[in-house]
């Protein structure tokens, strides 16, 4: 929701970009991935997908989201981890803790390796927003290694600061001011701005505006009655105006986790949906919320997806009833998939917060709720893996394990 706008004015805000952030974590860790090609992976071969690459892997045209069978031909030396939740959540911690030491409690996470610093207003000026970026680099070498770098966009709004982030990588340092903001508009393409796709860029030239310079200069009226609040929004953004724009609560949470070895049958996938929806309702429950609806999502190679979903009659977070449902709902997949199973997903909707309240259902007697509260006490105490459901016990660890997306702001 819309509030209102802050003033724009130069060197207004800081935006942090942890350079790498994934690949810097594992090099910092262990010196023999230092200056290699290294790729982050969801699991170890060729059918891993990057999920972050070293500036030594990049450099071979490796990227976020390729599949490792398409990036072993392009550097087929390059050095695979797979993807480790704990370290990255305890590197965000500390560089948040850092930041917020030095700048203040206003301090914002924006994901797991980005952060927004609004500058007080005695910190207002470019000398003194670069003494700070230079400040907190140099805390970051001293305490995190030498191996973690920060990109920082100096800017009027949260927009611009991003944008300067992308504008010098690694370790860079960039001031987008508002005079200079054409200047740089002129040498990027619309799909650099962040939040315009494809299909937004196609939508801006069917109207004339082909660059981000005439995207900027476009006449702010026209933006609104051809694109409605969207885009007035974007005229306030590229003209170093802050919307303040709620991000409201959380409506939803899912899990995936595409199969390393695909399934030919229901069978086969039912002990990973398990171990799925052991570490969402976990999360639901260490988030304080429940949930009114449940979903199962399965992709089959040469089908598509199937999605299968139901509503509860009221908000619950046990994991009796939300294990329940989930097994119902994967039973409508026939025993024999329509073709081999590659992803499986759970999905929780209609969240509300559990200090809302919730209903017990007409027969239960509360019980359910003190099983779930007992287990995660327990887990709390001796860790998540301390209780687990008998059928996931013989899935291998790396089946299904939890993973910290990069926006996954509040579960850290």
């Amino acid at each position: 929701m819309y509030h209102g706008l802050r003033d724009s004015q130069n060197a207004r805000v800081l935006y942090l970009d942890m350079n790498s952030f994934f690949a810097s974590v594992e090099q910092q860790r262990n010196p023999n991935l230092r200056n290699k090609p290294l790729a982050v992976v969801s699991h170890i071969g060729p059918a891993g997908t990057i999920l972050a690459a070293s500036y030594e892997a990049k450099a071979f045209g490796l990227k976020t989201g390729m599949r490792m069978k398409e990036a072993l031909p392009l550097c087929p030396q390059v050095l695979q981890v797979e993807v480790s939740s704990r370290p990255y959540r305890e590197v965000h911690r500390k560089f948040m803790a850092i930041l917020q030491e030095l700048c203040g409690p206003e301090v914002r996470a924006c994901s797991v390796d980005e952060a927004v610093i609004p500058l007080s207003r005695n910190w207002y000026g470019s000398e003194k927003a670069h003494q700070l970026a230079h400040a907190i680099k140099a805390r970051f070498r001293e305490e995190l290694g030498e191996c973690i770098k920060c990109s920082i966009g100096i800017a009027p709004n949260t927009f611009l600061g991003k944008l300067g982030t992308d504008l010098k990588k690694p370790d860079g340092l960039v001031e987008i001011t508002l005079e200079n903001t054409p200047e740089i508009l002129s040498k990027i393409t619309l799909t650099d701005l962040c939040g315009i796709a494809e299909r937004n860029a196609i939508r801006l030239g069917k109207h004339g505006i082909t660059t981000p310079l005439e995207f900027y200069s476009a006449d702010p009226e026209f933006l609104r009655r051809t694109f409605g609040i969207w885009g007035q929004y974007w005229w306030w953004k590229l003209h170093g105006l802050e919307p303040d724009v709620g991000t409201g609560p959380l409506k939803s949470m899912s899990h995936e986790h595409a199969l390393k070895k695909w399934a030919h049958s229901r069978a086969e996938i039912e002990p990973v949906m398990d171990r799925l929806a052991d570490r969402l309702i976990h999360r639901l429950r260490h988030n304080n919320f429940q949930c009114r609806r449940v979903g199962v999502f399965f992709r089959c190679k040469g089908f598509g997806g199937r999605w299968f979903d139901a509503d509860l009659t009221a908000g619950n977070q046990t994991y009796e009833t939300l294990l329940s449902t989930i097994h119902r709902l994967v039973k409508e997949l026939p025993e024999v998939p329509p073709g081999p199973i590659k992803k499986v997903g759970i999905y929780f909707g209609k969240l509300s917060p559990t200090g809302n309240g919730f209903q017990l259902g007409l027969f239960d007697d509360g019980k359910s709720e003190r099983v779930s509260s007992a287990i995660e006490f327990v887990r709390a105490r001796y860790g998540f893996n301390a209780i687990q459901r008998g059928t996931v016990v013989a899935l291998p660890e790396n089946i299904a394990k939890e993973k910290l997306g990069f926006g996954r702001v509040k579960d850290l």
